[in-house]
């Protein structure tokens, strides 16, 4: 069984569940993996988990639709593949739009990891995204959805709920060794939010309430850079700027805190929240998208309001390091039985045997 995984810029949680879906793939003798993603803004480093990787050159931008098209489709005449497993929106335009006008041999299964038609946009925009969307699904086998949240706004929108199955992403219940030490004060509620500075994930949101508290008992580590460029906000007595930090140093950040926030405009899943799980943190996340389907309120952390400054005003002047630890191992049993990565990927080896 042959599968072309294709991406455009993988990185960021599509590189992450990428990296979990390849490694747990390879316990699988009858399963042959290949990699397509464009050579600009995706992570490297993927050959010891697939059998060939492949980079088309492509830059975001109208005018380089076409030759995306033809670099990728050029591939998959080339790997002939069984299953091309397309992730995310722009790769799922690349793949498929030929095949609304050709035949094909191999079955597609599609993962958007997050509905252009769920974003935090103009309606009219909303309803051109589904359509789109939905024509594409003309040629697919199989549409993977990430949570609930988005399989019940799929159908909402129209697409065709026959072709569509809810699978969780999740992740190795593994702490990367690192020899990076910490020296956080102790006496404080440390937070930390990990993410792209970018609208979506709705830092700004956080800290326009979190700046003009000023808690001295509740300081903020950032980790993550702007979209744009790397240069990062100057740091304050209340928040610390990290910039990126090296994935093997990750989960030492992940323990140091006490809890995680994610204020997040839209989300389609969370994969931060789980990280945040396995390392026994707690969540204080917004109500929007999936996250209140992930994030069990006074069980696994907290919910706020994101268009309510006093819902999260609260949320941060009730805090308490011994009710937060607790909520943090409750999180910990909640990612155990659901979040752990060899479920997702026995989920996704069936479908693949099944298409």
């Amino acid at each position: 069984m042959k599968i072309l995984h294709v991406g455009e810029y993988v990185n960021g949680g599509v590189a992450t569940y990428l990296r979990t879906l390849l490694s747990g793939l390879q316990k699988y003798d009858d399963v042959e993996n290949y990699l397509l993603i464009s050579e600009y803004k995706s992570q490297h480093g993927w050959e010891n988990i697939t059998k060939k990787v492949f980079y088309y050159k492509y830059k975001r931008s109208i005018s380089n639709i076409f030759s995306a098209i033809k670099q990728i489709h050029a591939i998959i005449k080339d790997v002939n593949p069984d299953i091309i497993h397309v992730h995310s929106t722009w790769a799922g335009l690349f793949v498929r739009l030929p095949y609304l006008f050709k035949k094909r041999k191999a079955k597609i299964v599609y993962q958007s990891h997050g509905w252009a038609f769920l974003m935090d946009t103009s309606n009219y925009k909303k309803n051109i995204y589904a359509l789109v969307e939905k024509i594409l699904s003309i040629p697919t086998d199989k549409i993977i959805n990430i949570s609930n949240y988005e399989q019940n706004q799929a159908i909402k929108y129209g697409l065709n709920k026959n072709k569509m199955v809810m699978i969780y992403n999740g992740v190795e219940d593994k702490i990367n060794k690192s020899n990076l030490k910490l020296n956080w004060d102790e006496n404080k509620i440390n937070l930390l939010f990990v993410g792209r500075l970018d609208r979506q994930k709705g830092l700004d949101l956080f800290l326009d309430v979190y700046d003009k508290m000023k808690l001295e008992n509740l300081h903020l580590y950032v980790i993550g850079t702007s979209v744009l460029d790397d240069r990062l906000p100057k740091s304050t007595k209340y928040v610390t700027y990290l910039g990126w930090v090296d994935n093997k140093d990750i989960d030492v950040y992940y323990q140091a805190c006490d809890a995680v926030i994610m204020p997040s405009r839209w989300e389609g899943f969370g994969l931060v929240a789980i990280e945040a799980m396995k390392n026994s943190k707690a969540v204080i996340a917004s109500n929007r998208g999936a996250l209140p389907e992930l994030i069990k309120e006074d069980f696994t952390g907290y919910i706020f309001n994101i268009d309510d400054e006093i819902s999260l005003k609260n949320r941060l002047l009730n805090l308490d390091k011994e009710k937060i630890n607790i909520l943090g191992e409750n999180g910990r049993n909640v990612y155990l039985q659901k979040f752990v990565d060899k479920i997702f990927i026995n989920k996704m080896y069936k479908i693949y045997k099944v298409l």
